[in-house]
């Protein structure tokens, strides 16, 4: 089972909708993100560098730093070999990177919580969960999507997808 979304999700998004999840993502400790690294400014050259966040620091422009929680106690990478035209360098990655230039890898869990904060009128969201003893009930089972959503032909397999689609859907 899919925990979460990928790089190649985020990569479909139009700037507008990275804003807008940025705006939604509140980071916590141990979450884990992505930031583009610059191996060239001149060409646009870049890589993505995963994370999970250590630290949390508001920098004194009111800007959040996100602590690489690898380097929180002194661990370095460095990536050995990395060519740049015919030049071999080697690159330090990042003890840090700005929330607001970050983009999270939601858990499924995480789009949840998300989703119950976004504009319901955009997506219809219903889990109910249960036994003998417990049940939990999160979402609107009447919403008026439901219907049009019910009917659809299409089905995704994880529901990982389902949500990010409908967290899309609410950006």
């Amino acid at each position: 089972m899919k925990q979460r979304i990928s790089i190649s999700d985020l990569e479909k998004l139009s700037n507008n909708q990275q804003s807008n999840l940025r705006n939604y993502w509140q980071p916590e400790k141990y979450d884990i993100a992505v930031s583009k690294f610059i191996l060239n400014a001149e060409t646009d050259d870049f890589k993505w560098i995963e994370f999970a966040v250590g630290d949390i620091i508001v920098s004194k422009n009111g800007k959040l730093i996100l602590k690489d929680l690898r380097l929180t106690d002194g661990y370095a990478k460095i990536n050995k070999g990395e060519e740049f035209g015919n030049k071999n360098f080697s690159l330090q990655e990042p003890a840090s990177f700005r929330k607001d230039e970050s983009l999270p890898l939601l858990t499924i869990g995480q789009m949840i919580t998300m989703l119950s904060r976004v504009d319901k009128r955009k997506y219809h969201f219903y889990l109910l969960s249960g036994n003998a003893n417990y049940a939990c009930e999160i979402g609107d089972f009447n919403s008026n999507l439901k219907s049009e959503i019910l009917n659809k032909t299409s089905v995704r397999d994880e529901l990982a997808d389902v949500l990010w689609s409908t967290l899309l859907a609410a950006l």
